[in-house]
């Protein structure tokens, strides 16, 4: 592995071990920390593939050690008192391929009454099952949370405050949390900024299962050069060309004021021998440019002493209403294939709706150590269509020149996780 895959968190954390078991028996300060160093292959030379929808390189048939690899460290201050202080730092490629850490977490929290806490500043986005420990792949059975739910919504964190109610309920437990903010997004496709987040979030949990179910609202803006020129020229083709282009792309394709909705609903199960999770989320919005979108995964697993071999099944669709460009009397064929190409795209932004199985093993071999193997194969629903963001990136064979790619793309991954 060449040295500037070696993130500097991972330094620090080696360094940082010793000291950091001394910490654990303060009273003012804890530090914990985690990280992944890992290697990811697709097996195609037209459709790339990546672990992550916030980076922007994929590998196309070549092995690659920046996906799922990174490192974190985490201080808790005043950790046995009411009022607390967390910081997370973590450190992985981003989609402007920097390693530098970037803050995840940054809150205090208090409890107001025994059953209510309260956290303000950089929190977790309570959106998923895993969206507490989503960039703490030890703490997942799989290499990392399956992208057929989670490319429904990038988001990992908010500005903001966070409210939690936790209630004894019968033989389990409740908790109801809210939570209100703004937070900003980097995909391959471009900058989201998101204000007015905001969301609830219900759960209840009695011995070996939880189930999890919310809805989430937001206002949104994207910042896409390679879109925004896209829109600009539709629009100003004259009727003769494209007879409504001006009026579908207004009232379609805003990049501003977009509002978006999000319903989610989970269960999982796990009695230290099976495992079994599900989940669903859907996404609508008021603009293709974000278009709505649905998924579902199932995963299924069981621990046989160190090794716990695990299978899963799920769906994305991009299920938003298509524009419908239509050619003026005068369009060039070539302008024809253009607006179709634009109209099954989404404006331009691909449609990556797929099924996908994967099957992979965990091996804890070692305290506080995991390696896992995964290999996840996606059978695209339109590959004629393309896709250039997300999950998986290929050409469209819409506009006149083939793509050579099947609709058939698999990615392994190697990983070793870690936590200290």
């Amino acid at each position: 592995m060449k040295a500037h895959y070696i993130y500097p968190l991972v330094l620090a954390s080696i360094a940082l071990a010793p000291a950091a078991q001394a910490d654990d028996l303060s009273d003012w300060l804890k530090i914990d920390g985690f990280g992944t160093v890992g290697t990811y292959k697709g097996n195609s030379d037209v459709a790339g593939v990546r672990t992550d929808q916030r980076q922007r390189v994929v590998s196309y048939n070549d092995w690659r050690f920046d996906g799922d690899s990174q490192a974190s460290i985490q201080a808790t201050f005043n950790p046995n008192g009411k009022l607390k202080g967390v910081i997370q730092l973590i450190s992985k490629k981003d989609v402007n391929g920097s390693n530098k850490p970037t803050v995840e977490w940054a809150y205090v929290a208090y409890p107001l009454t025994s059953e209510i806490d309260l956290k303000i500043g950089r929190t977790v986005a309570p959106i998923f099952l895993m969206s507490d420990y989503r960039n703490l792949n030890y703490a997942q059975t799989t290499a990392r949370p399956q992208s057929e739910i989670y490319q429904v919504n990038p988001i990992t964190f908010q500005d903001g405050a966070t409210a939690r109610w936790d209630k004894k309920l019968g033989a389990g437990d409740l908790q109801l949390e809210g939570f209100f903010g703004k937070t900003k997004v980097s995909v391959a496709g471009g900058d989201v900024d998101l204000s007015r987040v905001k969301g609830l979030a219900l759960k209840y949990g009695q011995d070996s299962w939880a189930v999890r179910g919310g809805y989430s609202w937001y206002n949104a803006s994207i910042k896409a050069p390679t879109v925004e020129a896209n829109l600009k020229n539709l629009m100003s083709l004259p009727a003769a060309a494209c007879s409504n282009c001006a009026a579908q792309i207004a009232a379609l394709a805003p990049t501003t004021g977009i509002t978006a909705t999000i319903k989610t609903l989970g269960a999982s199960y796990d009695n230290g021998e099976w495992i079994a999770q599900a989940e669903w989320a859907k996404r609508e919005t008021n603009s293709v440019v974000i278009n709505g979108a649905s998924g579902w995964n199932v995963l299924g697993a069981r621990r046989i002493g160190d090794f716990t071999p695990f299978i899963g099944f799920g769906s994305f669709d991009a299920d938003a209403e298509k524009p419908q460009l239509a050619p003026g009397p005068f369009a060039p064929a070539a302008l024809k294939a253009q607006l179709n190409y634009l109209n099954q795209s989404f404006i331009g932004t691909g449609d990556s709706s797929r099924d996908v199985m994967s099957v992979g093993v965990r091996w804890d071999f070692a305290k506080n150590l995991a390696l896992k193997a995964q290999l996840e194969s996606a059978k695209m629903k339109y590959p004629n269509v393309g896709a250039s963001n997300g999950f998986y990136s290929y050409e469209t064979s819409m506009l006149g020149k083939p793509s050579g790619f099947n609709g058939r793309v698999s990615m392994f991954t190697l990983n070793l996780d870690f936590v200290f």
